[in-house]
């Protein structure tokens, strides 16, 4: 490997590594990050005949970040900083990965590899407290606030991680058709990382997918796998109930000591909010704290308050039932669109790739349903898949006009 490459594949690595985790600006990097290692990427291999393919994409997240940060919220320095990390990211994938595929497969390589050692940092938390936040301290460049966790100072920071991981792994075992064992290998794999990583939306979404991909997939194959699957676990549900009592620090003893948060009920509260405002805060020049202060539901301590954990309805909250809508479907319409076709052709060997990545974009835009990350709200995962499906879909499509067009050029072939 040459010196230029080797310099190429660090700034890829550095790149991918703060946009996963959501490093943006760190005590250890005073600047921002995109533009400390993606900028130098794109300076580097930048090509002039190359088209700017998301002016559409960046447009609408300029708006919909306008009306949600600055309008709606007031808080500039989002706005900005939202609008920085979109930007290098559509243009990391435009001008450094374009067209080539073996660049866009080590960037997904990345990106997975990189979710793998932080759920393995998780599990080192729960082994060794102590060493484990000091290493999470190293690698986030900031003070740990909850554990246990991976990369990342907050446990529900980390449950979108999972959530991009554990659908993949398993679901790329069985696209790339990999032997029974790996299969088991990525299935148990994710399951320990679910139990461990105490986030129960994950594994709610988890089994949705697997659920989805399997009756896609397999048919009617799978509902007998399910039945088999319900037959072994009813023979270890003793064991499986001694694992939620105790001290034991898994999803199942989380579930059992908080008994008392009830999440539907923050929802529900929030409905009534959004009822009581149609039109959004943002046109009655309200705040959250002014809506939910009416809400014993939300008060916590004197002074606090907290939302209703649903990303989706806090955004629709602020911006009215009109307005919220009508941006979320101009920004996930064209993924939206791609997912359906990917799944229609789930069996072509040609979108196994992107299928996988479907269904670990599906699984991280279900997980703001249950807390306040999202595409818009400081979720590198979501964005890293969001660019990453809408490219390798249009890579996937050129590949298949320059092949349609070198049959018809050469019939004989």
């Amino acid at each position: 490997m040459n010196f230029r490459k080797a310099i190429l594949l660090v700034l890829v690595f550095m790149y991918i590594y703060t946009l996963t985790f959501g490093l943006f600006m760190t005590s250890v990097i005073r600047l921002p990050t995109p533009i400390v290692f993606c900028f130098p990427l794109i300076y580097l291999t930048f090509d002039k005949s190359r088209i700017f393919q998301y002016r559409k994409e960046l447009l609408v997240f300029t708006v919909v970040s306008f009306f949600y940060f600055l309008l709606a919220y007031q808080e500039i320095t989002s706005f900005f900083v939202q609008l920085i990390v979109v930007t290098f990211c559509a243009l990391y994938f435009n001008y450094f990965v374009g067209e080539n595929l073996y660049r866009f497969k080590v960037s997904v390589f990345i990106f997975y590899s990189l979710l793998i050692v932080s759920s393995l940092v998780m599990l080192l938390d729960h082994a060794n407290p102590t060493i484990a936040t000091i290493i999470r301290q190293k690698l986030t460049g900031e003070i740990v606030k909850q554990s246990p966790s991976g990369i990342t100072p907050y446990i529900f920071s980390f449950g979108y991680q999972l959530a991009a991981l554990t659908p993949f792994l398993v679901i790329s075992s069985v696209m790339f058709r990999k032997g029974i064992v790996l299969k088991l290998l990525a299935l148990v794999s994710s399951l320990i990382f679910i139990f461990y990583g105490m986030n129960r939306s994950v594994l709610v979404i988890f089994l949705f997918c697997i659920f989805f991909f399997g009756m896609l997939y397999y048919k009617l194959k799978f509902t007998i796998l399910i039945a088999a699957f319900g037959i072994i676990g009813t023979l270890f549900i003793s064991s499986v109930q001694d694992l939620s009592s105790g001290n034991e620090q898994n999803i199942l003893a989380k579930n059992e000591q908080s008994s008392d948060e009830n999440r539907m009920e923050l929802m529900t509260e929030n409905l009534k909010i959004i009822a009581k405002y149609p039109y959004g805060l943002m046109f009655y020049g309200m705040s959250w704290y002014d809506a939910a202060k009416e809400y014993p539901t939300f008060r916590r301590g004197e002074a606090g308050f907290v939302t209703s954990h649903n990303a989706y309805l806090m955004f629709i909250t602020h911006l009215g039932i009109v307005i919220g809508p009508l941006f979320l479907f101009m920004l996930y319409s064209r993924i939206v669109y791609i997912m359906i076709l990917a799944l229609k052709h789930i069996r072509d060997p040609d979108n196994a790739l992107l299928v996988c990545l479907c269904f670990s974009f599906l699984s991280v835009s279900i997980n703001p349903f249950f807390h306040n990350e999202w595409l818009l709200r400081g979720s590198g995962p979501t964005l890293f898949l969001y660019f990453g499906v809408i490219h390798l879909y249009g890579i996937i499509q050129n590949n298949k006009l320059t092949s349609d067009s070198a049959t018809n050029q050469n019939p004989q072939l």
